[in-house]
This record gives C-alpha cells, sequence and structure tokens, in this order.
C-alpha cells in the first residue's frame, strides 16, 4: 500500500510540474515552436513554387526561431480553424496576418502589433462601381474568407449578406467568373492580387485602418511566451532585421509608425 502510495505520489507531483510549465519553457524543452497559419496570403505567408512555406511572417517567425534556439513547425489550415487550434493548445501560437480586434482579444491575447495597414475594396477591372461606399447596396455581392475580421465587420456595420470561401483562391475566382463584385481586404494582400491578375483593380482610399499581431492563449503559462515575442519584435527593429524583411515584401522601406512603434 505504502510502495502504490508513493508511487501515486510521484505520478501527481511529475504531473504538477507538467501543467505548471509555461508555455515558452515547453517550447524550449521541446525545442520545437508550432505555429498554426494559413498559407494563402502572397505576400505575408504562403507556398513557394517548391511547396516551402515563405513570405513576410515565415521570414519573422525563422528569426523568432533562431534567437529561441528550437525548430519551427508550421500547422497549415484553414483560418477559421486558427483560433480552435490555438485555444484547445493544438499549437503553441498563430502567425498570420491577423487583424487585432476586440472581439478576437476575448478569447485570445496578442503580441504588439507587427504590421500596420488598410482595408481596401478588390473588384474587377471593368466593373462601373467607383467608390467602396457603393458596397452597402444588397445589390452588389460580396465575398469574404471564412472567419475573416473583414466578413465580421460587413454584418457589423453594413448588416448585409457576404458569400463565404475556404481561401483567397477561391473569392479571386469567383471575383473574375462575376459571381461576386467585390471582395474587402488587406492592402498587401490587394495590391499584391492586382499585380497578378491584369482583370481587378483596387478602388481608390481606405475602408479602414488594420494591424496585425501575433496571437497565443490568454493563461499566465503564456506570460512569458508573449513578452519575448514582444521583446522580439522590438529587437529585430532596432537590429534593422525587420526593415529588410518589410523592404522585400513589401517593396519600400520601413518607417516606425507612430501608432505601434
Amino acid at each position: 500500500m505504502k510502495k502504490a502510495f508513493a508511487i501515486l505520489t510521484v505520478l501527481v507531483l511529475v504531473s504538477v510540474m507538467a501543467i505548471s510549465a509555461t508555455t515558452l519553457e515547453n517550447v524550449i524543452k521541446r525545442g520545437k515552436l508550432i505555429v498554426a497559419t494559413d498559407l494563402t496570403a502572397i505576400p505575408m505567408q504562403y507556398r513557394d513554387a517548391q511547396g516551402n512555406p515563405t513570405g513576410f511572417v515565415v521570414e519573422m517567425m525563422n528569426l523568432a526561431a533562431q534567437n529561441l534556439g528550437v525548430e519551427l513547425e508550421w500547422r497549415d489550415m484553414a483560418w477559421e480553424s486558427l483560433i480552435p487550434s490555438l485555444t484547445s493548445r493544438k499549437v503553441d501560437m498563430i502567425a498570420a496576418n491577423m487583424s487585432m480586434l476586440l472581439t478576437r482579444a476575448k478569447s485570445i491575447r496578442f503580441s504588439d502589433p507587427y504590421f500596420l495597414t488598410g482595408v481596401k475594396m478588390l473588384v474587377r477591372a471593368d466593373t462601373k462601381v467607383e467608390n467602396w461606399e457603393e458596397f452597402r447596396d444588397p445589390k452588389l455581392k460580396l465575398g469574404e474568407t471564412m472567419g475573416s475580421s473583414h466578413a465580421d465587420w460587413i454584418e457589423a456595420n453594413w448588416n448585409r449578406d457576404v458569400s463565404l470561401y475556404d481561401n483567397m483562391a477561391e473569392w479571386v475566382t469567383e471575383l473574375k467568373n462575376g459571381r461576386i463584385d467585390g471582395v474587402m481586404d488587406d492592402e498587401m494582400l490587394v495590391l499584391d492580387i492586382v499585380k497578378r491578375e491584369p482583370s481587378l483593380k483596387a478602388l481608390p482610399g481606405y475602408i479602414r485602418v488594420d494591424m496585425y499581431g501575433l496571437a497565443f492563449n490568454q493563461g499566465t503559462d503564456d506570460d512569458s511566451i508573449v513578452d519575448w515575442f514582444n521583446l522580439f519584435l522590438k529587437w529585430i527593429k532596432l537590429t534593422g532585421e525587420y526593415g529588410e524583411i518589410y523592404e522585400k515584401y513589401v517593396g519600400a522601406e520601413w518607417q516606425p509608425s507612430w501608432v505601434i512603434d
């Protein structure tokens, strides 16, 4: 009986120690950082011609893994699966072009902003629509990625229906074929699509300003990994590494913004 109790005590202590370990400690002990993303958002995170993850976010996270001294494992999934995979602790964090929304912050925790952008309306080049405000009219069909902040914003602010798609490739095809009339998305993505798709264009003006953040769980066990990434983001801006990545994928020199820097 005493022997059995001793074994049980050891098992309980081991379990408590495992539970009390922070996410950052677990990552370092494991030697691997497991990151959820959606590799369909050129130029932020996507797959190159060989199928390898690349893009702004990917290079930034490669730097993070190097500084942590761990391997980086990407878990590529549909956008609407990102937050559930995080809150169920199947991954350590989310690194994607994820907008920092107050609604999302009810269930997950964001790092400091790592990217400032604006939201634009993508339409066909031959459209008669001249202003994004015209899309308040439900006669014009809108499409968005399922689970995106833009779909939520349209519903909350314009009180109208939106056709939802699994990824960007689907709604680009639908827009080109005329089954929808416009898509609201971040400027970086919209301008890159316009470069590759001459039959599409961006309407003038910004619908709203947007900020991207890295996402983590809300528990106290995640405090240290959030603190580490906030320091990391500041550090790579000071060293110039952030600026190099920015210029490579944005095509312009990075300048600090009073909003996020």
